[in-house]
């Protein structure tokens, strides 16, 4: 009784580490797929900043004191 216990025991044990992984796996794609979207956020801005910077040096937008 004691063995077949101990079978089932280490059975439930398995397939709680595999739903485990299988969840932090999940989780870290998301929070993989976040990352990527903001780095590419962030230099599109970046992309942004340098065009309105040229823009203003070059007087093609006028640019006043606030």
């Amino acid at each position: 009784m004691y063995v077949a216990c101990g079978a089932f025991y280490a059975v439930n044990q398995n397939v709680l580490k595999n739903k485990i992984a299988h969840h932090i796996e999940q989780q870290s794609a998301k929070i993989d797929r976040a990352i990527a979207l903001q780095e590419l956020k962030i230099e599109q801005l970046k992309e942004l900043k340098a065009t309105l910077i040229d823009s203003a040096v070059t007087g093609k937008i006028k640019v006043s004191e606030v």
